[in-house]
């Protein structure tokens, strides 16, 4: 079947307006010889009133170019310019700005919405082109470690001891791989809701002291002071959610202090909000740092190591986003740091 060729935007507007023009004023000069030929006005059929009809005629055609061609620059070229760009942009070109100079306000605000529109998706792509090198790297290292190893251990004279301590790297790689995929899969999750789900009523105090008789081997052996100060306090939300911001907060809090250091645990509710905070006497932080530590897989060796993926503040934002909460930090660096989680008060 052959397809039909339409006509362009520009194109159906010049003959719309030239059709109906000219057609008005066919109609009228019809109209006006109809009246002249039943006698109302028979003066109608003298030369000069016939020129008189045409001169109209004209005069309408010079209008309906006039009309054409402002309305063709200032409302149709800017169009035919916005669908241009919205193919180039398709094509994976989001380099595309409008600068719209006319007189139409909503064409500008089309322009506008345009090019913030573009400078949203470029930001994405340049984070989803950041999150596959990022994640390729983390899958990479334990991979590459499982290989190294599994290939030492072919060697037949390896003694019981090394070939223990070899399986004992090769396990700790793959589960350094399934906390990798667990932490991408519920961040992922997360960032998919809406809304906070499978609420109940528990103990958050007694949540956040079973997160820190969890991390106990931790923070024992580096001979850390805890300093714990909880108020009863019972929340309705989901309680392995929460689970997960205390054990991600102490967890760092506890990596990134020096031994013999101090984490303090603070919990305090008022008729307002609830705040969380943790704090410690580790490294710090610098301002630009900072900025991007909720980012996914944004690490800063601040300890000197390297343990850890870059995931657990990330989920801990989007869990306090979830609960309505807000979490802020404070932090210098040499002077520790301090997570504030502020939750509003269950109803």
């Amino acid at each position: 079947m052959r397809k039909i060729t339409l006509p362009s935007l520009w194109a159906a507007f010049v003959i719309f307006v030239f059709f109906n023009i000219i057609f008005s004023s066919l109609l009228v000069i019809f109209i006006i010889y109809i009246i002249a030929y039943l006698g109302i006005a028979n003066d109608i059929k003298s030369p000069k009133a016939f020129s008189t009809l045409l001169g109209v005629l004209l005069f309408s055609v010079i209008i309906a170019s006039t009309i054409s061609y402002f309305i063709g620059k200032h409302v149709f070229k800017p169009i035919n310019k916005i669908s241009q760009a919205m193919m180039n942009v398709a094509k994976g070109d989001f380099s595309v700005r409008l600068n719209y100079c006319g007189m139409v306000r909503e064409l500008e605000n089309m322009s506008a919405n345009f090019n913030s529109m573009v400078h949203e998706l470029g930001n994405m792509e340049s984070l989803r082109n950041d999150f596959v090198v990022t994640v390729s790297h983390e899958f990479k290292t334990p991979l590459a470690a499982i290989e190294g190893y599994a290939t030492i251990l072919r060697n037949p004279e390896l003694t019981l001891e090394e070939y223990r301590e070899f399986l004992q790297k090769i396990t700790e790689s793959i589960k350094q791989l399934a906390h990798l995929s667990s932490s991408i899969l519920m961040v992922s999750n997360l960032e998919n809701r809406e809304v906070m789900t499978e609420k109940k009523r528990f103990r958050l105090d007694e949540q956040i002291r079973q997160a820190v008789l969890l991390l106990e081997p931790l923070w024992t052996s580096k001979n850390l002071t805890l300093n714990i100060d909880l108020d009863h306090v019972v929340y309705f939300s989901n309680e392995d959610l929460l689970m997960q911001v205390w054990i991600n907060l102490i967890n760092n809090a506890v990596k990134f202090t020096p031994k013999n250091g101090e984490i303090n645990l603070l919990l305090k509710q008022s008729a307002q909000n609830i705040q969380m905070t943790v704090s410690d006497t580790g490294v710090g932080m610098a301002p630009e740092v900072q900025k991007y530590i909720f980012d996914k897989f944004y690490k800063e060796d601040r300890s000197g190591s390297i343990d850890g993926n870059g995931l657990g503040l990330a989920l801990v934002k989007r869990i306090v986003d979830l609960s309505h909460g807000k979490i802020r930090v404070q932090s210098e660096p040499g002077l520790g740091s301090s997570f504030i989680v502020t939750l509003p008060v269950s109803k």
